[in-house]
């Protein structure tokens, strides 16, 4: 399996598990790509619409729609931005719920690989991940 495609597989696998619990805590109609948009907006305070489509890859059409859905189930609001052309996006109680019960999930899964793979190891795996990203993130950037 290729560097590349055991990336995507482990991101979606992962992803598809956070899915998974948050439905378990009562976090419905949500779906994967969904749910790839709460780290940004967290990570990102009051980015915008367009500046969102382009770190995710989406067309601003399909995060329109997206952030729209977002809105509608309560997870996020709009916030006029100064220049009126675009719209901040602001994460609600409701998110900042879900996003502690997502990164609980996934400190228990940290947890879970440390023991099966060693402590060590998954450092150095999110070690050797990172220089991997910074590596091609340099690369996309020339």
């Amino acid at each position: 399996m290729s560097l590349c495609f055991l990336s995507l597989e482990t991101g979606k696998v992962f992803n598809e598990l956070i899915l998974k619990e948050l439905e378990k805590v009562g976090f419905l109609d949500l779906s994967s790509s969904l749910i790839l948009i709460f780290p940004y907006i967290k990570e990102y305070e009051n980015i915008s619409i367009s500046n969102l489509a382009k770190k995710l890859g989406y067309s601003r059409q399909a995060m329109h729609k997206n952030l729209k859905k977002l809105e509608e189930l309560g997870y996020l609001t709009f916030v006029q931005q100064v220049n009126k052309k675009e719209k901040s996006i602001l994460l609600t109680d409701k998110s900042e719920v879900l996003i502690e019960k997502a990164d609980r999930f996934i400190e228990e899964t940290q947890k879970n690989l440390s023991k099966l793979i060693g402590k060590e190891d998954l450092e150095k795996y999110i070690e050797v991940q990172s220089k991997i990203f910074d590596f091609l993130n340099e690369k996309n950037k020339a």
